[in-house]
């Protein structure tokens, strides 16, 4: 079958990424594998929507599987729009963090032009399910086909005589058995020129699964809460051939996790270090803090990390309680001048509008990410995602049973979970946008001249 793999068209989306989906990658690997002519529109695809169409109708793809996160529910049915008018009768198959968190009975009455939905990983349901549908040679439209072959598929949403139905998603325990994403369709190269730097990065995943329970969090209806670890052999092996194929240089390890395994990530180092790659890289930390250590940071400094990103989220103790947070701001401060001390840098990132927060508590905030001494600050505004205990939150305060996220915007939202109104937190965070903008490019100055 030919199958395309794609995003909501970037010309419909709001800030959309500029590095390669890994995701998308992954999903294109494992169809290949199983004999399947694949596509990848990714967010390097020319915006123009015409043009869009043009590429459907030229290369009349079997099945059209749709990557959606919530902030991204409108471009992505305005996406399936142009997909369906375009080929009537084309097979679309939605997936991705948003999808894997709602309510499947919610997803598909939003998604009504697509066909099916899959939840969680999909990199052993995607092709079953297309093997099924060549198996039985039929392509299951609402209500009309057999329910039977579509049980065994995990993950799997849809409908069937007018009723939605939903098979239990299933995680994949051994990572090292998955190909890596498809680079050749994805090559780093063509995001470096997007965003104009003269070094080629690529995102990278060595885990999956958070043991998080954060309540703004939905990440784990996608992975689960268990840490399910990739060996260092497997990742340095992707990493070299990014290293020698498409002359990348910086990683970022985007998985949360990536600093929980503590023998895995001194593992990697070491082999970094051995195979004398000359690069450097960014991690994210997501709160095991006991990892970083007068051990673990000179090694991973010298096998090439240079920021380590942390989610701090708030600077308010009986915010971050409420949240699930573990760590104290004291812990945080203290850690981050110890990864400074080893010459890797912090970034921190940080949200305002949690449920029941003050003014006063978000003047905290504030108040810590400017005096943490990171050399990076970042805030944005607490998305309520499906799925997480912040969603949940808002539909009991304000007597919803769901939102509408395709003319949700969280700028202007008329459900703030904070006691501060959307607007004034929309304003607050445009000025912290700016102060904050000035205090990174003082921090990039400083470093840039050896200054401390």
């Amino acid at each position: 079958m030919k199958v395309l793999l794609t995003q909501p068209l970037v010309a419909l989306v709001k800030d959309p990424p500029r590095i390669p989906d890994v995701g998308i990658g992954y999903i294109a690997a494992a169809l290949k594998k199983h004999g399947h002519e694949v596509y990848i529109r990714d967010w390097n695809m020319n915006p123009s929507i015409e043009d869009f169409r043009q590429w459907l109708t030229e290369k009349n793809p079997d099945i059209v599987g749709v990557k959606i996160f919530t902030k991204d529910v409108k471009a992505a049915k305005e996406t399936i729009s142009i997909i369906r008018v375009t080929l009537p009768d084309v097979l679309i198959i939605i997936g991705g963090p948003h999808p894997s968190a709602s309510e499947p009975e919610e997803l598909m009455e939003d998604f009504k032009e697509s066909n099916f939905a899959m939840r969680g990983e999909a990199e052993i349901s995607f092709p079953l399910l297309l093997e099924k549908i060549n198996q039985f040679k039929e392509i299951p439209i609402r209500g009309e086909v057999t329910h039977e072959y579509l049980t065994g598929i995990a993950g799997l949403v849809g409908w069937f005589n007018d009723q939605v139905f939903h098979n239990p998603i299933s995680l994949i325990e051994d990572l090292d058995t998955i190909d890596f994403p498809c680079w050749e369709m994805i090559n780093p190269s063509f995001y470096s020129q997007l965003i104009n730097v003269k070094v080629t990065n690529a995102p990278i995943i060595t885990t999956r699964g958070c043991p998080g329970k954060c309540s703004f969090c939905s990440a784990y209806m996608v992975n689960g809460r268990r840490i399910r670890s990739r060996s260092a052999v497997n990742v340095f092996k992707e990493m070299s051939l990014l290293y020698t194929q498409y002359n990348v240089r910086r990683f970022m390890f985007t998985d949360n996790c990536f600093t929980a395994r503590r023998e895995n990530m001194k593992a990697l180092c070491a082999l970094i270090i051995d195979g004398k790659m000359d690069i450097e890289w960014d991690c994210v930390s997501y709160e095991r803090l006991d990892n970083l250590d007068d051990e673990t940071l000179p090694l991973m400094y010298k096998a090439g990390c240079r920021m380590l990103h942390m989610g701090i989220e708030s600077g308010c103790e009986k915010t971050r309680k409420k949240m699930n947070k573990m760590c104290s701001l004291k812990e945080i401060a203290e850690k981050v001048k110890s990864i400074q001390k080893h010459g890797i840098g912090v970034g921190g990132w940080f949200m305002l509008g949690f449920p029941e927060e003050t003014r006063n508590d978000m003047k905290e905030t504030i108040k810590y990410a400017f005096s943490l001494g990171a050399n990076l600050i970042k805030f944005s505004i607490v998305f309520p995602l499906p799925g997480s205990q912040n969603y949940n939150y808002l539909k009991e305060k304000h007597g919803i049973k769901r939102i509408d996220w395709s003319g949700f915007d969280i700028s202007n939202s008329p459900y703030p979970m904070s006691y501060v109104p959307s607007k004034k937190l929309s304003k607050t965070k445009k000025m912290l946008d700016y102060r904050s903008h000035i205090y990174n490019n003082i921090k990039r100055l400083r470093y840039l001249f050896g200054v401390k």
